[in-house]
Order: C-alpha cells, then sequence, then structure tokens
C-alpha cells in the first residue's frame, strides 16, 4: 500500500517544526546553564579586565549578555 502524499507531507512539516522549536529551546537553555558558569569569574583572582576580555572573545559574547 502506497503511503498518501499528503499526509507524509504533514508529517513531515509537523515533525520538522517541533524539531526546530525544541533545538531553539535546547540551544538556549545550554547557552544559559553555560553563561552561569561564568558569573562572577570577574571576582576570582588572578583573573583581571585583560584575561576575562580574552575569555569573553574566545568564547564569544553570546554566553556573557545577559538573558531572561
Amino acid at each position: 500500500m502506497a503511503k498518501n502524499p499528503v499526509i507524509q507531507k504533514a508529517r513531515e512539516e509537523g515533525y520538522n517544526t517541533g524539531f526546530k522549536k525544541g533545538f531553539d529551546m535546547g540551544q538556549e537553555n545550554a547557552c544559559l546553564v553555560f553563561a552561569s558558569k561564568f558569573d562572577g569569574l570577574e571576582k576570582v583572582p588572578g583573573i583581571g579586565p585583560k584575561l576575562l576580555e580574552k575569555i569573553v572573545s574566545h568564547f564569544g559574547r553570546e554566553y556573557f549578555e545577559a538573558r531572561k
């Protein structure tokens, strides 16, 4: 029995939409968890403004921006 192409297309579109939403949410949560590990890094003895800037540049500013 052949698959109905209309149903197959709707199923694939629904899957892709759900996958994208889940991926985006997971990526945002991962960034928040990763960024939380850097909270207070500027207060650690031996880490000054220059080293902190190198860390921020290496990992990317998006991990250090305030998120809600």
